[in-house]
């Protein structure tokens, strides 16, 4: 007789022991079966994945499957799931056909919150939709999530919970800073490797990444020019540091100028690199110098001392685990969340040399 409710069980082929059932010493339940949806925002995701270690605390032998955007299926704990589920048409066929006894729901965007209400689940924690097409909460306790989404009083000046500790509080676990869970293989640091070794940078000097990019929500993420430059030329002479220009194709000619305009050596590390493959350059870097983007994330994940850069939005709700320094101007007008600014005062009121001492502290 087939045990379909183990968790090892495929049906299509034979499961990892390459055993029939009877009498199998595997045998799992698949039990409590926990689903996480959240799909969106690479950086929310990847800092999510500290949910894991609470839930196989809370609920011993637990069965953790995840949805997420395809675009992010890399910064989720592959070895740690049961099924990762890309959020796309086949997987939610599949998903509706199942039962969970925790769902838990942490995208507010209206398809994803859709899709937590329409499946089943004994109970179900975060954010869903109403008949009205608006956002609701399945339970009490993601009501002060909720309201820092309607609350810009809240958000911006008030809060002090860091988004970990909001999304424990909607899940209902207790909170002990757990960290990221992000895996990086070998072979995802093969290309950065080759990288150093192509151009002789053997580990004489600091290596210090420069993160550059704004995201693509938020332009007004992004940090001057000038401002780049100056660093370049303080962290050069300062340090002695080997300083590499990190980036994608949103980058591309951002960093370019900076290379030409730079009177110091600058290593470009590319802008065709897959996810892994950045986050491997990050795993080789001593300090990362980065705004509010998926970068700082990585070097989160990787444990990494961050130098993070705020302007437009909330640094409190980010944690780097005492390894690095949050600088923030605090001006009037910010944390605004807004995508556009005429003049970005509150980032260039970070100046290079206030930079150039927090990596004197960090390295």
């Amino acid at each position: 007789m087939f045990r379909t409710d183990c968790r090892y069980w495929r049906g299509d082929k034979p499961c990892q022991f390459k055993r029939l059932c009877e009498d199998c010493p595997h045998f799992q339940p698949l039990h409590p079966h926990i689903l996480i949806i959240k799909c969106r925002a690479q950086g929310d995701v990847l800092r999510t994945t500290c949910l894991i270690p609470s839930l196989e605390r809370k609920y011993p032998g637990c069965a953790i499957s995840w949805v997420v955007d395809p675009e992010s299926v890399d910064l989720v704990p592959r070895p740690r799931l049961h099924r990762l589920w890309p959020f796309e048409l086949e997987s939610v066929l599949a998903l509706e056909t199942q039962e969970f006894d925790h769902l838990i729901s942490l995208d507010k965007e209206p398809g994803p919150a859709a899709l937590a209400t329409r499946l089943r689940s004994r109970k179900k924690y975060g954010f869903g939709l109403n008949e009205k097409g608006n956002l609701i909460i399945f339970n009490e306790a993601s009501t002060y999530a909720w309201r820092l989404g309607v609350d810009d009083e809240l958000k911006f000046r008030l809060n002090q919970k860091t988004y970990q500790e909001i999304i424990h509080e909607v899940a209902e676990l207790p909170y002990n800073r757990e960290e990221y869970v992000f895996y990086l293989e070998e072979k995802d640091r093969a290309k950065a490797k080759q990288f150093l070794a192509i151009h002789g940078l053997e580990k004489k000097r600091p290596r210090i990444g420069l993160n550059t990019g704004a995201g693509t929500k938020f332009e007004t993420k992004q940090w001057p020019r000038e401002h780049f430059l100056e660093l370049i030329r303080l962290l050069h002479e300062e340090l002695g540091a080997t300083l590499f220009l990190l980036g994608g194709e949103r980058e591309r000619n951002f960093n370019h100028s900076l290379m030409a305009l730079s009177c110091h050596p600058l290593f470009n590390t590319g802008h065709d690199n897959s996810l892994l493959e950045f986050a491997g350059f990050i795993s080789l870097m001593d300090l990362i110098i980065t705004s509010d983007t998926l970068g700082m994330h990585l070097a989160i994940a990787l444990k990494k001392p961050v130098i993070a850069l705020f302007g437009p939005t909330s640094p409190q709700e980010i944690d780097l685990y005492d390894r690095g320094r949050k600088l923030f101007a605090g001006l009037d007008c910010s944390p605004c969340y807004r995508q556009t600014c005429s003049d970005l005062k509150c980032l260039k009121a970070i100046t290079p040399q206030m930079v150039l001492e927090a990596a004197r502290e960090l390295l």
